[in-house]
């Protein structure tokens, strides 16, 4: 095989990258030893977090604000899309410093079996055409949703210039609405002090999104990989009539599926929760996005498509990896079908029909053992959000 050969690190780059604009340290290193050293490690991670967690509380208590004051229901609809999307950045946030040790040990573990499973061209090969797109997929959606994410932020820049342009007066506006001590519509130095917040605010949480989501879907695409890798060796399992050498190979193929399962198993324990919250809240905050679309007008119409297409690109993202495991995994069985096992003993038959049995189940990773990772599951939230956004034109024009 010629030219450039993809490594385990470079799978990793991008994400790493995105991690460390944050204050993340790359996903494989462990904490240090002491207290002292991990907050030193992590001082801007800490900082990241502050920020967005002031963030969202303060979005709630301008939402509170809000409520106590005579609001239309409009106003409240452009404040919730925020809340949801600052609230499971917080929560990404979260699991990244509680389950750091362990993504570290997920990571080394998918790093050691890197090593062990690519031994050949072919498998280079499967490793190439797996990943390559991995890599492609994960770094356009995660620019195109950075590109969305400061253009979400820049809007209401080119909002005033326009109305000055045509009116002659500076009318100030801010992205998203967050309590503050002061006033920051009060004066210009309080509002030009606030508004680089809200670009770092914003770059925060659309990092942290991309960050997250892209490493769930690196390691996907690992998973199904070695699937992949996996179904090629079961193919080759019976390839000769040395007995010896093809129980060794046996033995391989089900050590390997076992690790496979419980790589999955891995993946399911960190991803679990923070998926079960993304999925739910999408599921509302894209109702909400699509009622203000019907709504409204000017750049706020083009801040809530924007906002609604960030939202939609990351579900289909995650939902098509978790849907790569399940055909990669269900290939299994096929392979070990089609494989001379036939030819083997009794107890050699035995064995594979074990894999077989395992194998027809494909793995399916769940969000909270609620919902199937899988492209269904997208169409699922879809009709839900279809669902709350028929109720809410319907009450709100009874209104």
């Amino acid at each position: 095989m010629t030219g450039w050969t993809i490594t385990f690190e470079e799978t990793l780059k991008n994400t790493n990258r995105m991690f460390l604009m944050i204050g993340v340290p790359p996903c494989q290193d462990y904490y240090p030893p002491t207290v002292l050293a991990a907050v030193r490690r992590n001082a801007r991670f800490i900082v990241s977090l502050t920020a967005l967690l002031y963030t969202t509380i303060g979005e709630l208590l301008y939402l509170g604000e809000m409520l106590q004051r005579e609001v239309n229901f409009l106003e409240v609809t452009f404040q919730a899309p925020c809340i949801g999307y600052c609230t499971i950045g917080v929560l990404k946030m979260v699991i990244l410093a509680v389950r750091r040790n362990t993504i570290a040990e997920l990571v080394a573990l998918f790093n050691a079996k890197w090593k062990r499973a690519i031994v050949s061209d072919v498998h280079r090969a499967v490793s190439e055409e797996t990943m390559r797109p991995a890599i492609t997929v994960t770094t356009v959606t995660a620019v195109v949703n950075i590109v969305m994410g400061i253009a979400f932020t820049i809007l209401p820049i080119a909002e005033m210039i326009y109305h000055h342009h045509h009116t002659g007066a500076w009318v100030r506006k801010l992205p998203f609405n967050i309590w503050w001590p002061f006033d920051p519509y009060g004066g210009s130095k309080y509002f030009w002090f606030v508004y680089p917040l809200y670009f770092v605010i914003g770059f925060t949480g659309i990092i942290i999104h991309m960050a997250f989501d892209c490493l769930f879907c690196i390691l996907a695409a690992h998973l199904c990989m070695h699937f992949r890798i996996l179904k090629l060796n079961i193919a080759q399992m019976v390839a000769t009539g040395e007995r010896d050498v093809n129980r060794a190979r046996l033995y391989d193929a089900i050590v390997t599926h076992q690790d496979l399962m419980g790589c999955s198993v891995f993946m399911q324990n960190v991803f679990s929760v923070a998926l079960f919250i993304n999925f739910f809240g999408s599921s509302i905050i894209i109702c909400i996005q699509a009622f203000m679309i019907t709504t409204v007008t000017g750049y706020t119409l083009s801040k809530f498509v924007l906002f609604m297409l960030c939202f939609l690109i990351e579900l289909l993202m995650l939902c098509a990896y978790g849907e790569d495991i399940v055909q990669s995994s269900g290939d299994i069985a096929d392979a070990t079908y089609n494989c001379l096992w036939y030819e083997e003993n009794k107890s050699f038959r035995m064995s594979v029909s074990q894999i077989m049995l395992k194998s027809q189940e494909p793995m399916i990773l769940t969000a909270w053992k609620i919902w199937p990772i899988q492209i269904k599951t997208f169409s699922s939230i879809l009709q839900a959000s279809w669902s709350y956004f028929t109720l809410l034109k319907t009450v709100y024009g009874e209104k």
